[in-house]
Parts: structure tokens; C-alpha cells; sequence
């Protein structure tokens, strides 16, 4: 999205979507704009995996040009926030109009995974001198005059001890507007991340979705019908007008069908709901790139129902990989 483009939001608070992977790029970068600050969060972007349905110099032209519009965001901002250490959410510089002359609200180093932390450490090092001011972010808050910024605790990136470690969400207020930009929760497949999640109170909520095209390796079925259950969740929330769902969720076609039944949720209460693209009006990439080219990995699936989910949960409570209360919260928020 250029900056140029409208944005989302309120009188207060707007909401500029940068680069995201419904644009075809993975990334979660967006910027806040308020009458007293503009903030960056996440500048960063990768080229998408051969899964995804857009041709290799296709690809790497998207890269190209949120890249730039990443860089952009960044020099007229005068805050930068970095979620945690992978390189879709920051991307290593000495240039200065990325990170000179800027406040740096950064997720610590205590929790990291090794290789993270690593690459955190060499991070920090390239650009010592460059900012303002590095702040270790994570569960403090602090104000530009009538914006609040907020940082909550460290959250499981995933399951609970999930190998990829811990990230930290960010929050936006002025007056009785606020904004939630979640980064990499996974879905959220974990109660205690949907309880701060609800508990923010925001209008706009920015959401990573679970990553489905890890199904069968890395993800689970039942994992999925948890983070429908909690996403349905955050759609009943009062204040909630906008969910964006978007990152891992929109690197794999299927996810209309996979998510189905949060899409139907969204239309019974009346909220907002789809992926960057979808909430700009637009196609989300790799649904463009599936009409256009074609299939890459999967060829046949069926959409995510309300008997298959319940089935699902039924078979991993009898098999002890999940708590008999999830069928309860189905039958709560989704049903």
C-alpha cells in the first residue's frame, strides 16, 4: 500500500497497511498516524515461498516494492516498533533513513530463542548510534502527548514454549479510540493471549492468522478450530468495529474455506472482517495468483464446517491432546 493511498480509522488514530502477505509479501507492517506521533511497526518483508501461487519475478518485484514502501513509512515516522527478531518484521540497516534519528521500541532480548537472540544482538550492534533512543518495550507503556502507546507482556509466537519464542503486542490510543496490532500470535490459538487481545477494548484490531499451510507438519487441525473459536471471540467484543486477519493465514489459498465459519460469524454481528487486501476492497494475492496460475501445493479440500470442526475437537479430546472445555467455548462463540 503506498502512502498515499486512504487509509482506515478514526478522526484520531489512522491506519496505514504498509506491506502484508494479501498484498503478497510476507510482512505485518503497518503505520499509525495521530495528530502527535507517526509510528512504524514491524518494518520488514521477505519474498513469499514457492507455495504460494504467484510466479518467482513476480514475487520478487512485490518484495521490491514494499521494500520501498516499508523504507518510506519509516523515514516519516518518528517511532519504530520491532515485534520480535524474524526478518519479515525488521530487516537488519545501517541506512539512516530507516532507523536514524528514531525512538526504537523493541522486544527484549531475555526470552529469545538462540538464533534469535543472535541475530537480535548483531541487530542492535549495526545500528548503535543511528536511533534516539532504543527502549526495551515489552509490558510498559508511554505517551506523545495525547497518544498512548502500550506493549503487552511477552506472547507465545504459537503454542505455549512454541519453538519460535515469544513476541510483544502493540497497542495505540488517543482518547477513546485504540488500536491492537498482535503480531505473530498464530491465530491466537492460546486463551491468554485472547484474553489480553479482548481486553484491549480496541476498535481496530490487526491480527495474525493461523499459519494453515504448515497443516500436517508444524499445525494441527485442532490447533485451527481453536484459533477460529478465539477469533470468533474477539469478533463478539463490543468495541471491536475492524479485524484484520491477515500474515500467515493469507500465504495458503485455501483459507477462505478453512476459515469459513469465522467469515460467517463476522457477517452475523456486523464487524469488519477479511484480510488487509479484502479490508481495502482487493483480492488478497494469493487468491489473485490461484485464478490466475493455478494450484501450487494443494489440489483438493473441502471448507471447514461446523460438524467438522466439532468432530475435530471430539477427536482430540478423546485422544488427550486437548481440554474437554474447548467444545464448551465452540458452542459459546462460534455456534
Amino acid at each position: 500500500m503506498k502512502l498515499t493511498d486512504p487509509v482506515i480509522g478514526g478522526q484520531k488514530i489512522q491506519v496505514e497497511y504498509i506491506a502484508f502477505d494479501s498484498f503478497g509479501v510476507k510482512s505485518m507492517c503497518t503505520r499509525i498516524k495521530t495528530p502527535d506521533v507517526i509510528i512504524t511497526i514491524d518494518p520488514g518483508a521477505s519474498i513469499e515461498s514457492a507455495s504460494f501461487t504467484i510466479p518467482e519475478p513476480i514475487r520478487r518485484k512485490l518484495l521490491a516494492k514494499y521494500l520501498e514502501a516499508y523504507r518510506n513509512s519509516s523515514a516519516s515516522s518518528k517511532a519504530i516498533v520491532i515485534s520480535h527478531y524474524h526478518l519479515d518484521h525488521f530487516l537488519p540497516s545501517r541506512d539512516p533513513e530507516v532507523y536514524g534519528d528514531k525512538i526504537i521500541f523493541a522486544k527484549s532480548l531475555d526470552d529469545l530463542p538462540q538464533k534469535q537472540k543472535t541475530r537480535a544482538k548483531r541487530f542492535h550492534e549495526s545500528i548503535n548510534g543511528l536511533p534516539e533512543q532504543i527502549i526495551w518495550a515489552d509490558n510498559r507503556r508511554f505517551k506523545f502527548k495525547r497518544t498512548e502507546i502500550g506493549f503487552s507482556k511477552p506472547v507465545w509466537h504459537g503454542r505455549v514454549r512454541a519453538d519460535p519464542g515469544t513476541v510483544i503486542m502493540t497497542e495505540i490510543k488517543r482518547g477513546r479510540e485504540k488500536v491492537l496490532i498482535t503480531s505473530d500470535v498464530s491465530g491466537p490459538t492460546e486463551p491468554e493471549t485472547t484474553d489480553l487481545i479482548c481486553a484491549s477494548k480496541a476498535q481496530t484490531i490487526i491480527l495474525d492468522g493461523y499459519p494453515t499451510y504448515h497443516l500436517g507438519q508444524f499445525a494441527t487441525d485442532f490447533d485451527l478450530v481453536k484459533s477460529i473459536i478465539n477469533i470468533c471471540r474477539i469478533l463478539a467484543m463490543r468495541s471491536l468495529k475492524i479485524l484484520v486477519i491477515d500474515h500467515h493465514m493469507a500465504r495458503d489459498y485455501r483459507y477462505p474455506a478453512f476459515f469459513k465459519l469465522a467469515y460467517q460469524k463476522a457477517g452475523k454481528l456486523r464487524k469488519k472482517f477479511g484480510t488487509a487486501a479484502e479490508i481495502l476492497g482487493k483480492t488478497s494475492q494469493v487468491i489473485q495468483g490461484y485464478q490466475d496460475y493455478g494450484p501450487t501445493k494443494w489440489h483438493r479440500w473441502v471448507p471447514l464446517d461446523q460438524d467438522q470442526a466439532q468432530k475435530i475437537l471430539e477427536h482430540a479430546i478423546a485422544h488427550g491432546k486437548t481440554e474437554p472445555n474447548w467444545l464448551k467455548q465452540f458452542d459459546r462463540w462460534v455456534v
